[in-house]
């Protein structure tokens, strides 16, 4: 739109300058004319002369058209030129509240080793194998007790010294319990691939 109002703003001032000129050479061709009229002796314009005039007049012309150009060429610019993007305005977002509350989470345990230490640890119960129920929020400590289920207490009772006296304190001497309670949990750090009792839990026989 703007460049169009230019363009015409030119076409306008170039119509100007014409007409501008024509009346100009109309009026010296008039003045001549009555000149020639009043004076003694009447001149008459010859055919080069009437030419010369015209090509004077069609070179004012283009002088005109040419200072016009150069007007246009510097105020307006080229139609493919795109204007430098503005940069967005932004808002500054709320701060989001990051939960820093760490998730626990669980582990099953075998039975241990005689020094006290769990060689593996899994994700899901395994018939069989699991013993101890542990849970950690670091990944480098946590906490264990006995895994409640008829298929633990089977399994402790095959040993109770290398599967449960290694990593528990027996809070009573009842032989061949049917239950094993938990009354403390212990404590263990892992080292490696391992975990290592650093304080044993407290359980019941009932």
């Amino acid at each position: 739109m703007e460049n169009e109002t230019i363009t015409d703003i030119g076409l306008l001032v170039l119509l100007f300058f014409v007409v501008f000129e024509l009346i100009l050479w109309a009026a010296k061709f008039i003045i001549g004319k009555i000149a020639r009229k009043y004076s003694p002796a009447h001149e008459y314009i010859t055919a080069e002369e009437h030419e010369r005039s015209i090509s004077e007049l069609k070179k004012s012309i283009r002088d005109m058209e040419k200072r016009i150009d150069d007007f246009s060429a510097r105020q307006v610019q080229p139609a493919n030129s795109e204007r430098p993007a503005e940069p967005e305005c932004h808002k500054p977002s709320a701060p989001t509240e990051q939960n820093t509350t760490p998730h626990p989470q669980t582990l099953f345990l075998p039975a241990p080793s005689p020094d006290g230490v769990f060689h593996e640890a899994f994700t899901a119960p395994r018939i069989g194998h699991t013993v101890y129920q542990m849970t950690t929020i670091d990944g480098n400590n946590g906490t264990f007790i006995f895994y409640d289920s008829r298929d633990a207490l089977a399994t402790a009772m095959i040993s109770i010294s290398e599967i449960v006296k290694t990593v528990c304190r027996i809070d009573n001497s009842k032989k061949s319990p049917r239950n094993i309670v938990n009354v403390k949990e212990g404590h263990v750090a892992r080292d490696g691939n391992t975990w290592k009792v650093t304080e044993k839990a407290t359980v019941r026989f009932e």
